[in-house]
């Protein structure tokens, strides 16, 4: 076919001499050109015959040399006759007007001689003659409505031959070549859309196409419009709301918009496969000149990026830039970088690192020429090979290095004994531990760590996509293997391209869908890649493999495991070395140790999940060793741990290290709990199955610790006090200066107060007192740099001393361990210490300047601990039903206030039986800010022991009453229980305790004491009087009074403590004071309601979290709550998850059942509020999940459109918008989770890609009458199931706040079943932790209870004199 369209194009004046030829055509070309821009001129040629031997004449003018002006004249006259297809001319010949495109083809083949190598070629005037040859075919090709066929064949034809001329080897490419390029490229979209081009002529653009492939603009264009293609072609595919595939503005219209749906697709197959395998350009024969070879490393590198970005594209995966980073949804595995960056000022100047990469936010630039010639250009790409700007933390350069971890002796690990990289690697103390020649480092461009999106759940299937990119891929990955392996164009300058290729084959295959099914040939050569790409140890692949792996262990691969040897040399590489020297200028440091550490957390189960597997070496038998070395899984467990450690100790950057913490708790939990005992088996409990066995020795090992002094201490203990050791050390010296990893620190630290190992006391009082070690350095800080977070820090700090406290109160038992954090405390509440250094100040006189408000409230809350914990203060859980009030007992009880700050009620119970003896009897309740407290107070003269009873009868024997006549006669009493004789009692000591009068009164009260001693003696002489006379006296033995009924025991109680004192019940006269004893009138209206609503508000934190289940492909919230109603519908491991979380507590009252007892046949949806909630509690918070059904979700829904109707008709419209969960719940003792400052939702999905068909809005009526600043607090926790037996967590909304991301469960993390409980819980804690110290109006709760106990003395106090208040202590 080109033979054919090179025939004709022989002008007959060729055989003529130059000089003729040259004649003729000056003479013929003028008075054409003269005529074309005047329309009234008509044209000379009438016929046929003239216009074919003008043509012949302009033939050959196209031929001569550029020194004149024939050339541009022939020119000229062809780009006008040529429009004759686009509008109708006077000047144009009548033949041409008639049949346009016969003469047009013609035109075309003589312009192709225009393009001929010829002299002066790169001349200016050359230049552009052949762009305005260029510019007028493509506007022939936009603007025509006649062309034919056969013209549209002709037309690419000609822009393939002058496009092979320009660009095939050996010709170099000149200055057309970007333009001819992208000329050919949008005609022949156009011929696409309206004449679509036969096979044959694909054919030969293909061929062509492949000889062009060392030509940087070829690349370039053949890459624009293979993006603009696949952005049209993803919408047809895949539907509107599939994510678009954003490209530049000039890529998407090369497009023809009226292009078909099949042209669409058939066309981008074709132009996908113009390129051929891009693995071909590798070959000697690619190029023939120096140039080119130094081209093609940059060509291939972005032919290679081209691809990924489809793969991208295809997966519904797109690049987040700078500005969509800061809005990401929080524990996203790269995002929530400039969230993490706050850090809290230092008191001295800290040294700065002079390292590049975190001096500044952006990669250090690299010098693309060496790639890229001049003439290769790619502003145009429409992914432009850059970074986005993030705000990295700077590494402090005083940190320590990493120290070895000493675990308790075991197998090691099986070494790689063909791996590269287990001979390079060094100890993890050396810089780095691959060496590579500084050229590469100088010529790889950047490897693109930008953050991408999740894929797209409508993405298509893995198969699908190797069918279409995989040949490409794979023998891009492996460029360097095979029969290429002896090429010696072979080298590091294709790394880029190889990376590109593998980093493209790990998104393919971390996208994977839940349940899909990859060909096994696949999966070989996939692990086939990684093998290889990570023994050969080129930095700019393993950063590409690292960048794009982080899901590769937590999505169910079918034999992924046997990566796990050459991942861990390779993590052990990146994550023990702190300056990563060999890696800089290709990567940001802070992405790559980043993406190594989600790797790590989906790392760190396996070992203790799969346990005696066998696992071989897999670069052994890659390689086809008979004798590949063996090991288990369990030989891995001790050296992940090292390296876990190892990483913390090395790191510098905040949001990694927080990271590195979660995993942390993770690890000594799971562990902690594989290695506790299981409990005894109960006989009278049945179980559901093995899942629930499994449960019941989770669950007995999650509880609080308590310290034991073990004999030897277990794997568990060791990690355990490591663990502490280095985070309490860390704490107070490295990490002090950054909020964000000090609050996240002492999460963690809260947790590991939680896990049950057996340790030395000592170490547990050795991490309390570094947490008070950390309070004192925050406190002390100057007043200028005190700001909300460093209070917040401080109140995390006691908040994590209270856990610690409550989990180990023997501690509390030792005195310096007591005094330590009783001086916290009152440092917490006054602002500074009695005690510093040698000076003692009495507590009288300190001025009390607390760091703030807040720090002081967590400090009392600390006080309260310790009384609780220590046994000073009651069991709050004691007589909790002598709180209810009734009318009766409201009655007849009294109310006082103690020291403005504790309401004291007093009741005076009757006597259950008629004939019991009375006795001062009293019921006591104080309701203070750490809750209420109840006692049951009964006053005994003597013991209540029978025989104590006995003797007290023998002693006084009962005698009978006297007669009434008797009754006025003088008696002698004779005192039994007194000696006859007390002058003959020798004197003691003891006897002097007292005083005489003499000694003591004052000296003018001698003349009353003289006064009343003559008083006492005239009395002894009236008394001995009737001695004389002669009247007998009746003897009689002294008996006790008859015992009394009223005691008054109110008055009794109040005076033993000492408040009926003058000073207690006078009023200080200060108005903001109260005195220290004040009574309340119990009489006046709304008493009542307000002292049960001093009730119900809880005394710990109370938060509330709601669990889903969501089975594979459901999306409506009936579909979504009804799977909980039938146990069938669920997975057993949910349920075993359920049980898990907390005890079943019947709503409405204290009462706890069984779980088996209480879920029955039902899913879960037992436990949806109405009567049951399962219910977690400790000392310091308790959780309520709920699992909503069918049932509360029509419930849910009715409440809300009463409480819509409601609040349009009440005035107070805004309050009731706020506030809409008052009118929606189902009763009073669940009221309080309702009102938790932050909403968590856990749900356990089926299928990962579900998780974006979450019907958040629909399941959460409630928060559609929230405002903004209440919605945004909504979190979500999805759980995943994995085959292995692992959790995949997803965490999703508000989890990373400006202090960082919340611990310990984060984005990507996967955790086993015997830990998942117990993150989940401490989640729930901490986020909700996280919300309230971030708001004003959340206060913590026995601010709350004060604040209602203030409002309550204000409201009813009595106001009565200090005689009125004693009268009515003595009434009963």
């Amino acid at each position: 076919m080109m033979d054919q369209f090179l025939k004709g194009q022989i002008s007959v004046l060729s055989g003529f001499p130059p000089s003729v030829g040259r004649d003729v055509a000056v003479a013929v070309v003028k008075p054409l050109a003269a005529g074309l821009g005047n329309p009234s001129t008509r044209s000379l040629l009438r016929t046929d015959r003239q216009v074919k031997w003008t043509m012949e004449v302009l033939c050959y003018g196209l031929t001569l040399p550029l020194d004149r002006d024939t050339v541009k004249l022939c020119v000229d006259v062809y780009t006008d006759w040529m429009m004759t297809l686009v509008s109708q001319k006077s000047s144009t010949p009548p033949p041409i007007s008639r049949d346009p495109n016969l003469y047009v083809q013609r035109i075309l083949r003589h312009l192709y001689i225009l393009f001929l190598p010829r002299s002066g070629q790169v001349s200016p005037d050359y230049l552009s003659l052949c762009q305005q040859v260029l510019s007028s075919t493509q506007s022939l090709a936009r603007e025509s409505s006649m062309m034919s066929s056969e013209t549209w064949q002709t037309l690419l034809h000609f822009l393939l031959r002058i496009n092979h001329t320009l660009l095939a080897p050996p010709t170099p490419a000149g200055g057309l070549s970007k333009l001819s390029v992208a000329v050919l490229l949008e005609v022949w979209l156009l011929a696409c859309s309206r004449c679509f081009p036969c096979r044959s002529l694909w054919q030969t653009f293909r061929q062509m196409f492949s000889s062009w492939r060392h030509q940087p603009a070829v690349v370039e264009q053949w890459s624009r419009v293979a993006a603009g293609l696949t952005s049209r072609l993803l919408p047809q595919m895949f539907g509107p709301s599939f994510p678009p595939f954003e490209v530049p503005g000039e890529d998407a219209s090369l497009v023809p918009a009226d292009m078909e749906g099949e042209r669409v697709s058939h066309t981008w197959f074709k132009f996908l496969h113009l390129f051929s395998n891009p693995v071909d350009l590798i070959g000697p024969a690619a190029g023939s000149s120096l140039d080119e070879d130094v081209q093609l490393p940059g060509i291939f590198f972005r032919v290679m990026r081209s691809v990924g970005e489809m793969v991208d594209a295809f997966l519904g995966v797109t690049v987040r830039n700078s500005g969509q980073t800061k809005h990401l949804l929080p524990n996203t595995e790269l995002g929530a970088r400039s969230q993490s960056r706050d850090r809290l000022p230092s008191l001295g100047k800290q040294p700065q690192s002079t390292d590049p990469v975190h001096q500044n936010s952006s990669v250090v630039p690299v010098h693309l020429p060496v790639i890229f010639p001049p003439g290769f250009s790619v502003s145009r790409s429409p992914f432009r090979d850059r970074l986005p700007s993030y705000e990295f933390s700077r590494p402090r350069s005083g940190s320590a290095p990493p120290t070895p971890v000493n675990f308790p002796t075991t197998p090691e690990a099986p070494p790689i004994k063909s791996s590269s990289l287990s001979r390079k690697q060094q100890t993890p103390s050396s810089p780095h531990h691959w060496k590579s020649s500084s050229r590469l480092r100088s010529s790889c461009p950047p490897v693109n760590s930008a953050p991408r999106c999740p894929a797209h759940p409508l993405r298509c299937n893995t198969d699908s996509l190797l069918h279409l990119f995989g040949s490409w891929l794979f023998e891009a990955a492996l460029i360097t293997s095979g029969k290429q392996a002896d090429v010696t164009v072979m080298s590091d300058r294709w790394a880029a391209g190889r990376a590109e290729a593998c980093g493209t084959l790990c998104r393919i295959f971390t996208c994977k869908k839940t349940g899909e099914n990859i060909q096994s040939i696949y999966l070989s050569r996939f692990y086939l890649v990684l093998l290889r790409s990570l023994q050969d140890a080129c930095p700019p692949v393993v950063v590409s493999v690292l960048l794009n792996s982080t899901r590769l262990f937590c999505c169910d691969l079918r034999g992924v495991n046997l990566l796990l040897p050459s991942f861990v040399s390779v993590l052990e590489t990146v994550l023990l070395d702190r300056d990563l020297i060999l890696f800089k200028g290709l990567v940001s440091l802070v992405d790559l140790r980043r993406s190594s550490i989600f790797i790590l957390l989906s790392l760190m189960p396996l070992p203790v999940q799969l346990g005696p597997a066998q696992i071989q070496n897999s670069v052994d038998l890659m390689m086809g060793c008979e004798d590949a070395t063996a090991g288990t899984f369990l030989s891995y467990k001790l050296r992940l741990r090292s390296l876990l450690i190892g990483a913390l100790q090395t790191e510098t950057d905040t949001c990694n290290i927080q990271l590195l913490l979660a995993a942390i708790l993770n690890v000594v939990h799971d562990s902690a709990a594989a290695e506790a005992p299981p409990p005894s088996p109960d006989p009278h409990q049945s179980r559901r199955s093995d899942h629930w066995n499994q449960e019941v020795q989770f669950r007995a090992t999650s509880g609080t610790s308590r310290t034991r002094t073990p004999t030897t201490q277990s794997e568990a203990a060791v990690l355990w006090v490591h663990v502490v050791r280095l985070l309490t050390q860390r704490l107070t010296s490295q990490w002090r200066n950054d909020s964000g990893v000090c609050l996240s620190a002492l999460e963690v630290l809260g947790g590991l107060a939680k896990v049950e190992v057996q340790v030395e006391a000592s170490e547990r009082r050795r991490a309390v007192g570094s947490v008070c070690t950390y309070i004192v350095f925050q406190c002390g800080r100057p007043p200028p740099l005190h700001s909300r977070d460093l209070h917040s820090i401080i109140v995390a700090a006691f908040c994590c001393l209270n856990t610690w406290l409550t989990q180990n109160p023997v501690l509390l038992h030792q005195q310096e361990c007591l005094l330590e954090v009783l001086e916290i405390v009152e440092l917490g509440i006054s602002g500074s210490r009695s005690r510093q250094d040698q000076n003692v100040v009495w507590k009288d006189d300190k001025d009390l300047n607390p760091a703030s408000l807040r720090v002081k409230e967590a400090a009392e809350a600390t006080l309260s601990c310790i009384m609780q914990v220590s046994g000073a203060g009651p069991d709050p859980s004691l007589r909790d039903n002598a709180l209810m009030l009734d009318n009766s007992s409201l009655k007849r009880s009294r109310y006082f206030v103690l020291e403005g700050s504790v309401i004291l009620a007093t009741l005076e119970p009757t006597p259950d039986q008629p004939d019991q003896e009375p006795s001062p009897s009293l019921l006591v309740i104080l309701r203070g800010p750490s809750g209420h407290h109840s006692w049951s107070l009964q006053l005994h003269l003597l013991p209540k022991d029978a025989r104590a009873i006995q003797t007290q009868a023998a002693l006084i024997p009962r005698q009978v009453r006297l007669a009434a006549e008797d009754a006025g006669q003088r008696r002698s009493i004779k005192h039994q229980l007194v000696p006859e004789l007390m002058e003959r009692v020798p004197l003691v000591g003891a006897d002097q305790s007292i005083p005489p009068l003499i000694r003591t009164g004052p000296a003018e009260d001698q003349q009353q004491l003289d006064h009343l001693r003559v008083t006492l003696k005239t009395q002894q002489e009236i008394e001995v009087q009737p001695g004389l006379s002669s009247h007998s006296v009746a003897m009689a033995t002294c008996r006790p009074a008859p015992p009394i009924s009223c005691f008054q025991v109110t008055r009794l109680f109040l005076s033993h403590l000492g408040f009926l004192t003058p000073e207690s019940v006078k009023d200080p006269g200060v108005n903001s004071m109260q005195p220290a004893l004040l009574s309340l009138d119990s009489s006046l209206p709304g008493f009542s309601e307000n002292l049960r609503r001093l009730d119900q508000l809880p005394s710990r934190n109370s938060d509330c979290a709601f669990v889903f289940y969501m089975r594979a492909g459901q999306k409506t919230p009936r579909e979504i709550l009804g799977n909980v109603e039938k146990q069938t519908h669920v997975s057993g491991p949910f349920l075993d998850f359920l049980s898990s979380l907390g005890c079943p507590e019947e709503v409405g009252g204290a009462s706890r059942s069984e779980f088996e007892a209480v879920l029955g046949d039902s899913g879960g949806g037992v436990f949806d509020g109405r009567r049951f909630v399962l219910k977690f509690a400790d000392a310091l918070t308790q959780i309520a999940f709920i699992v909503p059904s069918s049932h509360t979700y029509t419930d849910w829904l009715k409440s809300f459109e009463e409480a819509g109707h409601a609040a349009a008709s009440s005035s107070n419209q805004k309050r009731a918008e706020t506030r809409p969960s008052e009118d929606i719940r189902f009763c009073q003792s669940v009221s309080s989770f309702f009102q938790s400052d932050s909403k968590l939702l856990i749900v356990w999905v089926e299928r990962f890609e579900d998780i974006e068909k979450f019907p958040l809005t629909d399941l959460l009526l409630e928060t559609r009458a929230q405002t903004e600043a209440g919605s945004s607090n909504i979190q979500l926790i999805f759980i995943h199931p994995l085959k292995t037996g692992l959790f995949r967590i997803c965490f999703l909304g508000n989890a990373s706040t400006k202090l960082g991301l919340v611990v310990p469960l984060v984005n990507g993390m996967v955790t086993s079943r015997r830990s998942l409980g117990f993150l989940l819980t401490e989640m729930v804690s901490n986020c909700s932790h996280r919300c309230r110290s971030e708001s004003d109006s959340a206060p913590p709760p026995h601010v709350r209870r004060k604040h209602l106990i203030n409002d309550i003395i204000l409201s009813y106090k009595s106001c009565c004199s200090e005689p009125a208040f004693y009268s009515a202590l003595f009434q009963s």
